[in-house]
């Protein structure tokens, strides 16, 4: 069983953490109501959505969460982390272990996980996913509004050579295609990290607004489906968009499904907080036909 250990990021008491993430959708910089009703007036397929603190990043990523509770068709939930640790392959993935959160434990879609094994370079890796939370934060909000309606394959992503990573998520799709699931996926990424903690000050005066304006061209690429240009950006700026891999998987995983994208939320910690030493910026994005 794999613990959680992004303590801090939410509360790990069951009744705190059920409030918390009611408040994120009830927050004025969240969608401002829980789902409630399935609308199913979109098909999805995929998902941007951060993972900072949910005090911070969580009403960003309730309009994400939002949109999948009210268009639900799945069976499997991908869930693509950036690496912050370094440890483990390209693609390190934990599916030997089912996940437990604060709410309740996710099940593993083992079977799906092992045919990736066997049809791409990627591995089963438990160091990798160790100290890792940007997989573990997105798991309550969905025990808290799916229960254990899904499978979830977990995998941890540090690949920016675009060939490989257009081939793993058509590999993707060709093992959800022959298993006969239907897969969100869902990228784990915060965008712009600005202030002399992350080694990046770029920006002297009116730095929320200018992390804003650097993010949304960041976002301009991602909704064009531009991972060449996303790629040219991100070298030209130095950038520190928190999670650039899973955000090229989801702009390519997009093009296969033929989709379109659409920018569901972008604040960043600047504009709901008032610091300006720190500054990280946050979006919900989503892809559907």
């Amino acid at each position: 069983m794999r613990k959680p250990i992004a303590r801090g990021f939410y509360f790990f008491d069951r009744d705190l953490l059920i409030k918390q993430i009611e408040d994120c959708f009830l927050d004025e910089f969240g969608p401002g109501y829980i789902p409630k009703e399935r609308k199913k007036n979109r098909s999805l397929i995929a998902g941007i959505v951060p993972h900072a603190g949910y005090s911070f990043s969580g009403p960003a990523a309730a309009f994400l969460y939002k949109e999948l509770y009210e268009n639900w068709d799945f069976d499997t939930i991908v869930i693509l982390g950036t690496n912050h640790t370094g440890l483990g392959s390209y693609y390190s993935m934990l599916v030997s272990e089912d996940w437990e959160t604060p709410l309740g434990v996710i099940k593993t879609d083992k079977e799906f996980g092992m045919k990736l094994i066997e049809e791409f370079d990627i591995y089963e890796e438990k160091e990798a996913h160790f100290y890792e939370h940007s997989i573990e934060v997105q798991l309550p909000f969905l025990y808290y509004l799916f229960d254990g309606s899904f499978r979830l394959v977990p995998i941890v992503i540090s690949d920016l050579n675009l060939e490989r990573v257009r081939r793993f998520v058509k590999t993707l799709r060709d093992v959800s295609n022959e298993l006969g699931r239907k897969v969100f996926l869902i990228s784990s990424s915060d965008l712009t990290h600005h202030g002399s903690y992350y080694g990046y000050k770029k920006f002297d005066t009116d730095i929320p607004e200018k992390v804003r304006e650097l993010d949304m061209k960041y976002i301009d690429r991602i909704i064009n489906l531009d991972s060449e240009g996303l790629l040219d950006l991100f070298e030209r700026e130095n950038g520190t968009v928190c999670g650039i891999s899973p955000i090229i998987a989801f702009i390519e995983y997009t093009k296969l499904e033929k989709g379109k994208v659409e920018l569901l939320k972008y604040y960043n910690s600047g504009e709901k907080t008032g610091e300006e030493d720190f500054v990280v910026g946050y979006a919900s994005i989503l892809s559907f036909i």
